[in-house]
């Protein structure tokens, strides 16, 4: 790949850095900011702990957060159909309230590259980058297994993609150090960094093996999940910022119990200093546990994803649960969360909010697997 592509790259991701930066000095926030606090109570398990009520005062973000968004394939397919903000239409207005809507991008958004042979190699239109925007979403992660399918040229076209779209973004880049550098968000007079880690098994027919993504010194991919790594991150971003959220890709597709691996990872982050963990990879939904004060979603599911005949084979389709995250920061930590149960429509492969029977089963669900998280 040309050095005049990562430069692109590279400027675009600098310049959105800079405009973040600038954000957090003044103190009006990140773009876009619609300060419209949570007042509801959580509905589902585990109940938020209750936190000493703040003053009016006191600065407060809310944050949606969201699982893997997969815009290839059929969807990909949608976008070309019925436009890029298609994937996202029932659901835009949920993300676009919150100060900060949060993704995992399981997809590279590029027309170039080469794919690689892997078991699953996914790419999304340049314009499904305005898609994005347009439902809300200020920053994703890109430390996942997918981001490199159409190589370094597929990587580089997404930095300058989001970029351009004023879409921060996280656990990738040109090389390790730029892997691993926070995106910090400014909002509310809070400065709310963004780490992205990816651990995950090698390809079960291909062998690929998925540690190849990792960045090094001169090369370029995705912040691995190393502990130690995520320990020293996670400290000098709290050293910078007030908050900390740290995204991890790791864990056993289609598995509703968090491995070992996603248990230590989240709980050092949060020795560390993180505050909210968010994972993904799973492509099911896992449970939400309270540690130290801190908040850890282990797998918030699928949300823009088409399905397959390994979705199908998992009776229920679980798969098509997912939910929106909604958490209040404040300087403290989290104060307060909620979750909005989901369904992807396995037609169109893009979220509705539910209610009703199928809101039951999702929170059932939660209440189920965050139950088995809890301490003795």
């Amino acid at each position: 790949m040309s050095h005049g592509r990562w430069l692109l790259a590279v400027a675009a991701v600098c310049l959105l850095a800079a405009l973040a930066t600038a954000c957090a000095d003044d103190g009006q926030g990140g773009p876009p900011t619609v300060v419209r606090p949570l007042t509801a109570t959580p509905t589902a398990t585990p109940s938020a702990t209750a936190q000493p009520s703040p003053t009016a005062t006191e600065p407060a973000v809310t944050l949606a957060a969201v699982g893997d968004v997969m815009l290839g394939r059929t969807v990909g397919e949608a976008i070309g159909r019925y436009g890029a903000d298609y994937p996202f239409q029932q659901v835009a207005a949920v993300l676009r309230e919150a100060d900060i809507a949060f993704a995992n991008l399981e997809v590279p958004i590029t027309a170039g590259g080469a794919p690689a042979q892997k078991d699953y190699v996914f790419r999304t239109p340049p314009e499904a980058a305005a898609g994005l925007a347009g439902a809300g979403l200020d920053i994703v992660s890109l430390a996942n297994n997918h981001v490199l399918d159409y190589g370094v040229v597929g990587l580089a076209d997404t930095l300058a993609a989001l970029g351009q779209a004023g879409i921060a973004a996280t656990g990738a880049g040109e090389d390790e150090a730029a892997a691993r550098t926070p995106a910090i968000l400014g909002v509310e007079g809070l400065r709310v960094a963004f780490l992205g880690y990816v651990q995950v098994p090698d390809d079960s027919v291909s062998g690929f093996g998925e540690a190849e993504l990792a960045a090094g010194p001169d090369r370029p991919g995705v912040a691995w999940a190393r502990r130690e790594a995520v320990i020293a991150d996670v400290e000098a971003a709290a050293r910078e910022a007030d908050l900390v959220v740290v995204s991890l890709h790791a864990g056993t597709e289609y598995q509703e119990e968090p491995t070992a691996l996603q248990r230590e990872l989240a709980h050092a982050a949060v020795d560390a200093g993180a505050d909210l963990v968010l994972g993904h990879h799973p492509h099911v939904l896992q449970g939400i546990e309270r540690y130290k004060g801190a908040l850890i979603a282990y797998s918030l599911g699928n949300f823009v994803f088409d399905f397959d005949e390994t979705d199908y084979a998992h009776s229920g389709l679980p798969s098509a649960q997912s939910l929106i995250l909604k958490v209040t920061l404040g300087r403290e930590g989290v104060r307060d969360f909620e979750v909005l149960p989901v369904r992807i429509d396995p037609l169109e492969a893009r979220p509705y909010l539910v209610d009703g029977e199928d809101a039951a089963a999702v929170r059932a669900r939660m209440e189920r697997l965050s139950a088995a998280l809890a301490s003795p």
